[in-house]
């Protein structure tokens, strides 16, 4: 049966605004969530967000972080990877770590967005980033990273 998000994650009202993405799990740091945009040209600001990019807020002091990568990433949700800002390698990956970058500054056309925890994230909080692909109200920054 298809889920459009990884068990373990859901959909709820957020303190923060709308709807939020929360987790009914523990979240190490440094996991990888999954991925949240894929390029398409066809589309508003050249993205399609996945079911699991459409609802995370934003936050000033993010729970996860997006990278952003021309390979699909071979991972699954609660994979644990050997995040670094110096090697940017996957683990069990075949990516190597050369197109992996951590915002759109460094790759601009970036084919994928993906989410990692940015720190240890306890069952029942929301997860948010601080974003901005589309331009953020309160900042009026858009298409780059903070």
């Amino acid at each position: 049966m298809y889920r459009p998000l990884p068990d373990g994650l859901t959909i709820k009202n957020s303190p923060i605004e709308g709807l939020g993405l929360f987790t009914s799990v523990d979240i190490k740091k440094n996991t990888f969530i999954g991925v949240t945009h894929i390029r398409d040209e066809q589309f508003e600001n050249k993205y399609i967000r996945t079911p699991l990019g459409g609802f995370y807020n934003h936050s000033d002091v993010p729970t996860v972080v997006r990278m952003v990568t021309d390979s699909l990433p071979k991972l699954k949700f609660g994979d644990i990877l050997d995040v670094d800002s110096n090697t940017k390698k996957f683990p069990g990956n075949d990516n190597d770590g050369e197109n992996v970058f951590f915002n759109l500054q460094e790759k601009p056309d970036a084919k994928y967005f993906f989410m990692v925890a940015a720190k240890d994230i306890k069952a029942g909080q929301e997860l948010t980033a601080n974003y901005n692909l589309y331009t953020y109200p309160k900042t009026g920054i858009g298409l780059q990273m903070l």
